[in-house]
C-alpha cells in the first residue's frame, strides 16, 4: 500500500494530462516586511538555463525529484540596501561524475561553492561539498538523495545530509502524486539537528489544475506561510504569498512573483 491511500480523498480514475517541456528557468520577486510598523522591500531576479529540456510531472511546476542536467544558473537581488548575487552551474558527464561549483557576494563579502558527486543510478546520487566564505574556515557537507518512483509519475524522494563532524545533520522528504481529474499533491517535510538543537518545517502544495495551485508551510518555530500560483499561458505564472508567526503577529512577509518557463 502506497502513501497515496492515507490521503482523505481518493480519484477513482486518472485522467492523463500532457507533459510540457522547458529549459529556461525566469523569475522576479518582491518581499515586503513589515516589523512593528517599519517596513522594507527586497527583490530577487534569477535565471537557470538547462542544456536539455526538462519534462513536467503534469503541475507544470513539478519536475524529478533528482536533477540530472547540466545547467547554468545567476540571480541578483538587493537585499535590506545591499546588493547581491550569484552564479553557478553543475556538469552531469556521461559516467555518473557530478561537479557543481558556484560564487556569491554581498556587499563584497563572498562565499564558493565547489561539489563533486556521483550518479550512482536515475534514483540515487551522492554528493560532497566544500563552502568557504570570506574570513572563515571552509565548511563541508555530505548528502544523499533517492527517489522511489511509485506509480506513474507519484514519487517518494529522501535526502540525508550531514557536516563533516556531525555537528548539523538532517533528512527532508517530499512525496508527489497525482490524485486524478487533473489535480495532483506535493507535499515535504524536513527535520534537522543544529548542535542538538531540533528543528522542523513542513509544506504542502494542492494542485487544482497543472495550472493552479494554493499551498501552506509551517515550522517548529511558528513560522508559517500561505501562497497560490497561477500559470495564464504555459509559459507565464503569477505567484503570491503571505507569511507570519503565530507567536509574534507583528511580523508579516507579503511576497508577489513573477515566473517565466520557455
Amino acid at each position: 500500500m502506497t502513501l497515496k491511500y492515507v490521503l482523505p480523498v481518493i480519484a477513482l480514475a486518472a485522467t492523463a494530462v500532457s507533459a510540457e517541456e522547458y529549459q529556461l528557468f525566469t523569475g522576479l520577486q518582491a518581499d515586503h516586511y513589515r516589523v512593528s510598523g517599519d517596513n522594507e522591500t527586497n527583490w530577487n531576479l534569477n535565471g537557470t538555463y538547462f542544456i536539455d529540456k526538462k519534462v513536467t510531472l503534469g503541475p507544470l511546476d513539478q519536475f524529478e525529484y533528482i536533477n540530472k542536467v547540466t545547467n547554468i544558473s545567476a540571480s541578483f537581488a538587493r537585499l535590506f540596501d545591499n546588493n547581491a548575487w550569484s552564479i553557478g552551474g553543475e556538469y552531469f558527464a556521461e559516467n555518473g561524475l557530478v561537479v557543481s561549483a558556484s560564487h556569491g557576494r554581498v556587499s563584497g563579502d563572498y562565499q564558493n561553492q565547489l561539489g563533486l558527486g556521483y550518479l550512482v543510478s536515475d534514483n540515487l546520487i551522492v554528493r560532497a561539498e566544500a563552502f568557504k566564505s570570506e574570513g572563515s574556515s571552509t565548511d563541508y557537507r555530505f548528502s544523499a538523495s533517492y527517489n522511489h518512483q511509485l506509480q506513474g509519475n507519484d514519487y517518494v524522494g529522501f535526502t540525508a545530509y550531514t557536516d563533516d563532524e556531525f555537528d548539523y545533520f538532517g533528512i527532508s522528504s517530499k512525496y508527489f502524486a497525482s490524485l486524478g481529474e487533473a489535480r495532483f499533491i506535493a507535499a515535504g517535510i524536513t527535520i534537522e539537528d543544529n548542535d542538538g538543537s531540533i528543528d522542523w518545517a513542513a509544506a504542502a502544495d494542492y494542485y487544482f489544475s497543472k495550472m493552479t495551485s494554493v499551498g501552506l508551510s509551517y515550522t517548529k518555530a511558528d513560522n508559517y506561510s500561505l501562497n497560490a500560483k497561477h500559470f495564464f499561458t504555459p509559459n507565464w505564472a503569477v505567484e503570491g504569498s503571505f507569511a507570519s508567526n503565530t507567536g509574534d503577529s507583528a511580523l508579516k512577509t507579503y511576497s508577489l512573483g513573477v515566473i517565466g518557463q520557455f
